[in-house]
């Protein structure tokens, strides 16, 4: 089956698809959100207005988890283990509030840090960002699999925006990020954001 990823280059919901469908016949459809034409574009596929949005054959799929399931059963690909789902319910998690704060910066909304609504999610994020650094030091992310690119997504959108301060990783998260890097998987490179 032939599948169009519609989204941006530098979105790692988007950048975690491409890699999942690596070695399969895929377009990538680039739209910018923020312009008449993406805004028009996503909202005739997505009401949700959201990215990424799969279309395969006939259909159009919404959201990143509802379309990895689908591909999942689509592809033959093993059923994710419950550590598994709920590692990427938190990579999930902490993606979308950097997600949320980053656009409240680049939009010029104010961002108090002392409002208890941030206060909360700052402590979410450091104790989302423990978890994540002690799953991978127990090995939950050995193999280069759905969770594992989501996670280095996470991580290196995270750096790419400016939403991550290295020296706040533990460790295994920082030798994570710098061997997914390094290692030839294939599409990390020609998927980095850094070149949109």
């Amino acid at each position: 089956m032939k599948y169009t990823i519609v989204g941006s280059g530098a979105s790692p919901y988007v950048r975690r698809l491409r890699l999942y469908l690596q070695g399969h016949d895929v377009t990538f459809e680039v739209i910018n959100l923020f312009d008449e034409h993406g805004d028009k574009r996503i909202t005739q596929l997505n009401p949700l207005k959201r990215i990424p949005v799969l279309i395969a054959g006939d259909q159009v799929l919404w959201e990143s988890r509802v379309i990895y399931n689908f591909l999942q059963r689509a592809l033959s690909r093993p059923v994710l283990a419950v550590h598994e789902e709920n590692a990427v319910s938190a990579i999930d998690a902490l993606q979308d509030s950097w997600i949320q704060t980053y656009l409240l910066k680049r939009f010029k909304h104010p961002v108090e840090r002392d409002n208890p609504y941030y206060q909360r999610a700052t402590e979410r994020e450091a104790l989302i960002l423990d978890y994540l650094n002690t799953a991978v030091y127990q090995g939950d992310f050995h193999r280069w699999d759905y969770p594992a690119m989501s996670l280095y997504c996470l991580l290196d959108w995270g750096r790419f925006r400016g939403m991550l301060d290295p020296a706040t990783l533990g460790s295994a998260l920082v030798e994570f990020h710098q061997r997914h890097t390094k290692m030839p998987q294939v599409g990390v490179q020609t998927t980095d954001p850094r070149l949109v």
